[in-house]
């Protein structure tokens, strides 16, 4: 998405904007307009971005502004970021000005209804934060640990490469003869030397087609009964005999072994952090609604125009 700064903010070509973003927007501006000194004049800390008169853009209106448009700037560079946020804050303080020399009447209890919920949501999310962070301490953290892995055992786990030898019709006899065959080929050509690989791609093609398989490590379960068996006693390097499979034969050439034990703690400490602040949260949530007298209005309905989701329908 390019942005031409020659144009005006508001026929920039930008998507055009979700109703709760611009109404987010407006809110925010209109506040700012409306309170504080003279109308817009910015705190004393506050870093100034432009002027309009008499009347002042800050960091703070910067700052709501860039976090209402962020979604719709993907693309931008930097500078045209700036430059169209900029323009649009000079737009909004002029239009609002003119708005209020004319004596345009908005509905404030709908604006107030509108900050009454993005203070709760403001609330509630500094509340979830807080539990969050105060549930959070290295004892906690190594308990969650300890707790998830103090289930998971020791199992060995295989690295190997297979080729896939496929019967057409695996209630075929003959045809389960032939395969096999290619199959047994194939063992002694590497057995002899050849490369597994090599064997595999030139046996591609023929009536008994060979697929190369090459798979991650794997516990038995993964394996399947099958190959699991074989696959245990095999030592690294080796070659399997063909095994019969539901599809056909598959001969196995075995890469590596390792033992499968849980992550050490320092390379997973930060996904149980998140996991103890995330269960802080969550028993807040079921204590405080448990509390609660709650009733539910069976008749309510999205506002005309909303979106239904599918949890709606």
């Amino acid at each position: 998405m390019v942005l031409n700064r020659d144009r005006h903010p508001l026929s920039s070509g930008l998507p055009a904007m979700p109703g709760r973003t611009i109404a987010a927007l407006v809110m925010a501006a209109s506040l700012f307009a409306a309170g504080g000194p003279c109308h817009g004049q910015a705190a004393a800390s506050e870093t100034v971005i432009a002027k309009v008169d008499e009347l002042v853009i800050d960091q703070t209106e910067y700052d709501l502004a860039l976090q209402a448009f962020a979604g719709d700037m993907r693309g931008l560079d930097e500078k045209s970021r700036h430059d169209f946020l900029v323009q649009y804050l000079i737009d909004l303080k002029l239009m609002a000005r003119e708005a209020r020399k004319e004596n345009l009447a908005l509905d404030e209890a709908a604006l107030q209804r509108n900050f009454d919920f993005q203070r709760n949501k403001a609330l509630m999310e500094k509340l979830l934060g807080t539990v969050a962070q105060a549930a959070i301490t290295d004892q906690s953290v190594r308990a969650a640990y300890d707790r998830a892995v103090k289930d998971v055992t020791s199992e060995p786990e295989v690295r190997m490469k297979f080729m896939h030898f496929k019967v057409a019709d695996i209630k075929d006899e003959n045809a389960v003869a032939a395969v096999e065959a290619k199959a047994k080929e194939a063992v002694e050509r590497v057995k002899k030397g050849e490369d597994f690989a090599k064997v595999s791609e030139e046996m591609t093609g023929t009536s008994a087609p060979a697929t190369l398989i090459e798979a991650n490590f794997m516990n038995k379960q993964q394996m399947g009964r099958d190959l699991a068996p074989v696959a245990a006693d095999l030592n690294i390097g080796a070659v399997s005999a063909p095994i019969k499979t539901e599809l056909g034969w598959d001969v196995v050439r075995i890469e590596d072994k390792r033992t499968r034990t849980p992550p050490e703690f320092g390379a997973v400490r930060d996904r149980f952090v998140a996991v103890v602040g995330r269960q802080a949260q969550l028993e807040l949530m079921e204590k405080l609604r448990a509390a609660a007298k709650i009733e539910r209005s069976a008749s309510a309905q999205p506002s005309e125009g909303e979106p239904t989701t599918a949890a709606q329908k």
